[in-house]
Protein backbone atom coordinates (compact mmCIF):
# COMPACT_ATOMS: atom_id res chain seq x y z
CA UNK A 1 0.00 0.00 0.00
CA UNK A 2 2.77 2.43 0.91
CA UNK A 3 4.69 1.91 -2.30
CA UNK A 4 1.56 2.79 -4.35
CA UNK A 5 0.94 5.91 -2.35
CA UNK A 6 4.54 6.95 -2.69
CA UNK A 7 4.44 6.39 -6.45
CA UNK A 8 1.26 8.49 -6.73
CA UNK A 9 2.89 11.36 -4.92
CA UNK A 10 5.90 11.23 -7.23
CA UNK A 11 3.67 11.27 -10.35
CA UNK A 12 1.58 14.17 -9.09
CA UNK A 13 4.74 16.10 -8.28
CA UNK A 14 6.13 15.62 -11.77
CA UNK A 15 2.83 16.67 -13.32
CA UNK A 16 2.72 19.85 -11.28
CA UNK A 17 6.34 20.57 -12.20
CA UNK A 18 5.62 20.09 -15.93
CA UNK A 19 2.49 22.21 -15.77
CA UNK A 20 4.40 24.99 -14.02
CA UNK A 21 6.94 25.02 -16.82
CA UNK A 22 4.31 25.43 -19.59
CA UNK A 23 3.45 29.07 -20.66
CA UNK A 24 0.10 30.30 -19.53
CA UNK A 25 -2.67 29.81 -22.06
CA UNK A 26 -4.43 33.16 -21.73
CA UNK A 27 -1.40 35.28 -22.81
CA UNK A 28 -0.99 33.04 -25.90
CA UNK A 29 -4.60 33.63 -26.96
CA UNK A 30 -4.22 37.36 -26.35
CA UNK A 31 -1.13 37.44 -28.57
CA UNK A 32 -2.97 35.63 -31.37
CA UNK A 33 -5.84 38.09 -31.13
CA UNK A 34 -3.43 41.01 -31.39
CA UNK A 35 -1.78 39.47 -34.42
CA UNK A 36 -5.18 38.97 -36.05
CA UNK A 37 -6.13 42.59 -35.35
CA UNK A 38 -2.83 43.79 -36.79
CA UNK A 39 -3.30 41.64 -39.89
CA UNK A 40 -6.84 42.92 -40.29
CA UNK A 41 -5.64 46.54 -40.04
CA UNK A 42 -2.84 45.87 -42.52
CA UNK A 43 -5.32 44.25 -44.90
CA UNK A 44 -7.62 47.23 -44.59
CA UNK A 45 -4.80 49.65 -45.32
CA UNK A 46 -3.72 47.63 -48.36
CA UNK A 47 -7.35 47.56 -49.54
CA UNK A 48 -7.59 51.34 -49.22
CA UNK A 49 -4.29 51.71 -51.06
CA UNK A 50 -5.55 49.48 -53.88
CA UNK A 51 -8.76 51.49 -54.07
CA UNK A 52 -6.79 54.74 -54.34
CA UNK A 53 -4.64 53.21 -57.08
CA UNK A 54 -7.78 52.04 -58.88
CA UNK A 55 -9.28 55.54 -58.67
CA UNK A 56 -6.02 57.03 -59.96
CA UNK A 57 -5.95 54.58 -62.87
CA UNK A 58 -9.56 55.41 -63.64
CA UNK A 59 -8.74 59.12 -63.70
CA UNK A 60 -5.77 58.47 -65.95
CA UNK A 61 -8.02 56.43 -68.22
CA UNK A 62 -10.52 59.29 -68.39
CA UNK A 63 -7.70 61.73 -69.09
CA UNK A 64 -6.39 59.48 -71.86
CA UNK A 65 -9.88 59.22 -73.31
CA UNK A 66 -10.17 63.00 -73.31
CA UNK A 67 -6.83 63.23 -75.10
CA UNK A 68 -8.07 60.74 -77.68
CA UNK A 69 -11.23 62.77 -78.19
CA UNK A 70 -9.13 65.91 -78.50
CA UNK A 71 -6.98 64.22 -81.14
CA UNK A 72 -10.12 63.18 -82.97
CA UNK A 73 -11.39 66.75 -82.96
CA UNK A 74 -8.02 67.99 -84.20
CA UNK A 75 -7.97 65.41 -86.98
CA UNK A 76 -11.52 66.36 -88.01
CA UNK A 77 -10.56 70.03 -88.00
CA UNK A 78 -7.49 69.31 -90.12
CA UNK A 79 -9.67 67.29 -92.48
CA UNK A 80 -12.06 70.25 -92.81
CA UNK A 81 -9.12 72.54 -93.51
CA UNK A 82 -7.90 70.13 -96.18
CA UNK A 83 -11.35 70.18 -97.81
CA UNK A 84 -11.42 73.98 -97.73
CA UNK A 85 -7.89 74.16 -99.12
CA UNK A 86 -8.68 71.78 -101.96
CA UNK A 87 -11.86 73.68 -102.75
CA UNK A 88 -10.06 77.03 -102.81
CA UNK A 89 -7.26 75.73 -105.02
CA UNK A 90 -9.28 73.58 -107.43
CA UNK A 91 -10.01 76.47 -109.80
CA UNK A 92 -6.46 77.75 -109.53
CA UNK A 93 -5.00 74.39 -110.60
CA UNK A 94 -7.66 73.51 -113.18
CA UNK A 95 -5.40 74.44 -116.10
CA UNK A 96 -2.53 72.29 -114.84
CA UNK A 97 -2.50 68.51 -115.24
CA UNK A 98 -0.14 68.33 -112.26
CA UNK A 99 -2.61 70.39 -110.25
CA UNK A 100 -5.45 68.03 -111.17
CA UNK A 101 -3.40 65.01 -110.11
CA UNK A 102 -2.54 66.62 -106.79
CA UNK A 103 -6.18 67.56 -106.12
CA UNK A 104 -7.25 63.99 -106.86
CA UNK A 105 -4.59 62.65 -104.52
CA UNK A 106 -5.66 64.99 -101.72
CA UNK A 107 -9.33 64.06 -102.16
CA UNK A 108 -8.42 60.38 -102.08
CA UNK A 109 -6.53 60.82 -98.81
CA UNK A 110 -9.43 62.78 -97.30
CA UNK A 111 -11.87 60.02 -98.26
CA UNK A 112 -9.63 57.49 -96.52
CA UNK A 113 -9.63 59.70 -93.45
CA UNK A 114 -13.43 59.72 -93.53
CA UNK A 115 -13.50 55.93 -93.56
CA UNK A 116 -11.19 55.87 -90.52
CA UNK A 117 -13.40 58.39 -88.74
CA UNK A 118 -16.62 56.41 -89.34
CA UNK A 119 -15.83 53.81 -86.65
CA UNK A 120 -15.56 55.79 -83.42
CA UNK A 121 -15.24 52.67 -81.27
CA UNK A 122 -11.88 51.90 -82.83
CA UNK A 123 -10.58 55.46 -82.54
CA UNK A 124 -7.79 54.62 -80.11
CA UNK A 125 -6.56 51.81 -82.33
CA UNK A 126 -6.81 53.86 -85.53
CA UNK A 127 -5.22 57.06 -84.23
CA UNK A 128 -1.75 56.12 -85.56
CA UNK A 129 -3.36 55.48 -88.95
CA UNK A 130 -5.11 58.85 -88.83
CA UNK A 131 -1.83 60.56 -87.94
CA UNK A 132 -0.04 58.81 -90.78
CA UNK A 133 -2.77 59.81 -93.26
CA UNK A 134 -2.68 63.41 -92.10
CA UNK A 135 1.11 63.58 -92.45
CA UNK A 136 0.87 62.18 -95.97
CA UNK A 137 -1.93 64.62 -96.76
CA UNK A 138 0.09 67.57 -95.51
CA UNK A 139 3.02 66.52 -97.69
CA UNK A 140 0.75 66.48 -100.74
CA UNK A 141 -0.65 69.88 -99.82
CA UNK A 142 2.90 71.23 -99.43
CA UNK A 143 3.62 70.06 -102.97
CA UNK A 144 0.49 71.84 -104.17
CA UNK A 145 1.45 75.01 -102.37
CA UNK A 146 4.98 74.97 -103.79
CA UNK A 147 3.75 75.08 -107.40
CA UNK A 148 3.92 78.55 -108.97
CA UNK A 149 0.50 79.14 -110.51
CA UNK A 150 -2.08 81.79 -111.36
CA UNK A 151 -3.68 82.86 -108.06
CA UNK A 152 -5.70 85.96 -109.05
CA UNK A 153 -8.30 84.69 -111.50
CA UNK A 154 -11.95 85.18 -110.41
CA UNK A 155 -10.89 86.69 -107.08
CA UNK A 156 -12.68 89.60 -105.38
CA UNK A 157 -11.83 93.06 -106.73
CA UNK A 158 -12.50 96.71 -105.95
CA UNK A 159 -11.87 100.12 -107.53
CA UNK A 160 -12.61 103.54 -106.10
CA UNK A 161 -14.83 104.50 -109.05
CA UNK A 162 -16.44 102.69 -111.98
CA UNK A 163 -17.27 104.03 -115.44
CA UNK A 164 -20.69 102.76 -116.62
CA UNK A 165 -20.60 98.95 -117.08
CA UNK A 166 -16.82 98.53 -116.92
CA UNK A 167 -16.65 96.73 -113.60
CA UNK A 168 -13.41 95.90 -111.90
CA UNK A 169 -14.24 92.16 -112.10
CA UNK A 170 -13.19 92.25 -115.75
CA UNK A 171 -9.57 92.58 -114.66
CA UNK A 172 -9.55 89.00 -113.31
CA UNK A 173 -12.12 87.30 -115.61
CA UNK A 174 -9.52 85.31 -117.57
CA UNK A 175 -10.49 86.90 -120.91
CA UNK A 176 -7.52 88.58 -122.56
CA UNK A 177 -5.74 88.56 -125.90
CA UNK A 178 -3.64 90.76 -128.13
CA UNK A 179 -6.49 91.42 -130.54
CA UNK A 180 -7.63 95.02 -130.99
CA UNK A 181 -11.27 94.19 -130.43
CA UNK A 182 -13.25 96.49 -128.18
CA UNK A 183 -14.94 95.61 -124.89
CA UNK A 184 -16.92 92.63 -126.26
CA UNK A 185 -13.71 90.78 -127.23
CA UNK A 186 -11.38 92.08 -124.52
CA UNK A 187 -13.50 93.41 -121.65
CA UNK A 188 -11.58 95.78 -119.37
CA UNK A 189 -12.14 97.64 -116.13
CA UNK A 190 -12.52 101.41 -116.28
CA UNK A 191 -12.34 103.94 -113.46
CA UNK A 192 -14.88 106.74 -113.64
CA UNK A 193 -12.92 109.86 -112.87
CA UNK A 194 -9.83 111.51 -114.26
CA UNK A 195 -8.44 112.48 -110.86
CA UNK A 196 -5.14 111.48 -109.26
CA UNK A 197 -4.90 108.44 -107.01
CA UNK A 198 -7.25 106.07 -108.81
CA UNK A 199 -6.94 102.64 -107.17
CA UNK A 200 -7.72 99.07 -108.27
CA UNK A 201 -7.42 96.23 -105.72
CA UNK A 202 -7.41 92.44 -106.18
CA UNK A 203 -7.99 90.41 -103.00
CA UNK A 204 -6.21 87.05 -103.29
CA UNK A 205 -8.22 85.58 -100.41
CA UNK A 206 -5.19 84.40 -98.42
CA UNK A 207 -1.48 85.07 -97.95
CA UNK A 208 0.61 83.99 -100.94
CA UNK A 209 4.26 84.26 -101.88
CA UNK A 210 4.24 86.52 -104.93
CA UNK A 211 6.47 85.63 -107.89
CA UNK A 212 5.24 87.70 -110.85
CA UNK A 213 2.52 90.23 -111.67
CA UNK A 214 1.40 90.72 -115.28
CA UNK A 215 -0.71 93.61 -116.60
CA UNK A 216 -2.48 93.49 -119.97
CA UNK A 217 -2.92 96.99 -121.32
CA UNK A 218 -5.93 98.25 -123.26
CA UNK A 219 -4.97 97.98 -126.93
CA UNK A 220 -7.23 100.31 -128.90
CA UNK A 221 -6.44 103.61 -127.12
CA UNK A 222 -5.46 105.56 -124.04
CA UNK A 223 -2.21 103.76 -123.15
CA UNK A 224 -0.65 107.06 -122.13
CA UNK A 225 -2.99 107.21 -119.13
CA UNK A 226 -1.16 104.30 -117.51
CA UNK A 227 2.31 105.83 -117.47
CA UNK A 228 3.14 106.28 -113.79
CA UNK A 229 0.80 103.54 -112.50
CA UNK A 230 2.41 101.78 -109.52
CA UNK A 231 2.02 98.06 -108.85
CA UNK A 232 1.98 96.90 -105.22
CA UNK A 233 1.92 93.49 -103.54
CA UNK A 234 0.74 94.30 -100.05
CA UNK A 235 2.85 97.30 -99.05
CA UNK A 236 5.74 96.38 -101.37
CA UNK A 237 6.18 98.36 -104.57
CA UNK A 238 6.95 95.92 -107.39
CA UNK A 239 7.38 98.49 -110.15
CA UNK A 240 5.99 101.42 -112.10
CA UNK A 241 4.70 101.58 -115.70
CA UNK A 242 7.00 103.80 -117.76
CA UNK A 243 5.98 102.92 -121.34
CA UNK A 244 2.96 102.23 -123.55
CA UNK A 245 3.55 98.49 -124.05
CA UNK A 246 0.75 95.98 -124.52
CA UNK A 247 1.93 93.70 -121.71
CA UNK A 248 3.89 94.51 -118.54
CA UNK A 249 5.78 91.99 -116.40
CA UNK A 250 6.77 92.73 -112.83
CA UNK A 251 8.89 89.85 -111.49
CA UNK A 252 9.46 89.86 -107.73
CA UNK A 253 13.15 89.95 -106.95
CA UNK A 254 12.90 89.58 -103.17
CA UNK A 255 10.68 87.42 -100.96
CA UNK A 256 7.26 89.09 -100.85
CA UNK A 257 4.16 87.71 -99.13
CA UNK A 258 0.82 89.43 -99.69
CA UNK A 259 -2.92 88.86 -99.60
CA UNK A 260 -3.74 91.77 -101.90
CA UNK A 261 -2.29 93.29 -105.07
CA UNK A 262 -3.26 96.81 -106.04
CA UNK A 263 -2.62 99.41 -108.71
CA UNK A 264 -2.34 103.10 -107.96
CA UNK A 265 -2.17 105.99 -110.43
CA UNK A 266 -0.77 109.04 -108.65
CA UNK A 267 -1.20 111.09 -111.84
CA UNK A 268 -4.42 112.34 -113.39
CA UNK A 269 -5.86 109.70 -115.66
CA UNK A 270 -8.26 106.80 -115.97
CA UNK A 271 -7.15 103.22 -115.47
CA UNK A 272 -8.31 100.74 -118.13
CA UNK A 273 -6.65 97.32 -117.99
CA UNK A 274 -7.80 94.15 -119.74
CA UNK A 275 -6.33 91.74 -117.20
CA UNK A 276 -4.21 91.59 -114.08
CA UNK A 277 -2.51 88.26 -113.43
CA UNK A 278 -0.74 87.35 -110.20
CA UNK A 279 1.46 84.25 -110.07
CA UNK A 280 2.65 82.79 -106.79
CA UNK A 281 2.71 79.91 -104.31
CA UNK A 282 0.67 79.20 -101.23
CA UNK A 283 -1.53 79.89 -99.43
CA UNK A 284 0.40 80.24 -96.17
CA UNK A 285 -0.53 80.89 -92.57
CA UNK A 286 0.91 83.96 -90.87
CA UNK A 287 3.29 81.87 -88.73
CA UNK A 288 4.71 80.23 -91.90
CA UNK A 289 5.96 83.51 -93.36
CA UNK A 290 9.72 83.87 -93.22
Amino acid sequence: MFPCLFLSLIVCGHAQDIESRLPPREPEISSLVEELVALKQELREETLTLREEAVTMQRESLSLREEVLSLRRESFQMQKEMFDLVKSQRDQTSNSSRGKDLCSEVLKEVQELKSVRSDGSQCEVQLPLVQMKLEKLLKVVDVMRSEVRLISQQKLTWQNSTHTQYQTDFIVDGVYSLSHGFASDNPFQHTANNHPNNVVIVDLGAIFKIHTVKLWNRLDCCKENHIGVEVYAGETLLGTITSQDNLFNFPVLDTVYASKVHLKNRNRGFMMFIELQVFGTGPFAEDEIF
